[in-house]
């Protein structure tokens, strides 16, 4: 008979309303601590994506830079990256420069008209 009394008063504390609601506030507190776990695991997971793509871009910067270095090595690299910088020529050599008629530029533009609002906006504009 004792047995039976000390199982009630076990199931009578077990489901009271304070051991429930005690129970309750330590699943929500576990909820709460789960779900700012796996944000954090969200916002790492997207930084390390980011950082593999900008290791991976400078991987090939390093690349780029590596062949640019190699080309800069040779006298031929040399001499075309200060044509292509300082636009100069060997003794020798001789360079044109092309310049476009400015005549021509000029003639199709006076020719078209121009409104009385449009020069109205010029005028204020110079």
């Amino acid at each position: 008979m004792l047995d039976f009394q000390q199982r009630r008063k076990i199931r009578n504390l077990t489901y009271s309303r304070i051991t429930l609601l005690i129970l309750f506030l330590l699943v929500l507190f576990m909820v709460r601590s789960t779900w700012n776990v796996y944000q954090k695991k969200r916002i790492s997971e997207e930084m390390k994506n980011l950082s593999l793509e900008n290791v991976e871009k400078l991987r090939l910067r390093d690349n780029e830079l590596g062949k640019s270095i190699e080309k800069l090595e040779t006298d031929s690299g040399v001499e075309e990256e200060i044509r292509l910088k300082f636009n100069v020529v060997k003794s020798g050599e001789n360079m044109a420069v092309i310049v476009e008629d400015e005549k021509n530029n000029l003639a199709t533009t006076t020719n078209l008209k121009i409104g009385w609002w449009n020069e109205l906006l010029n005028f204020f504009k110079n």
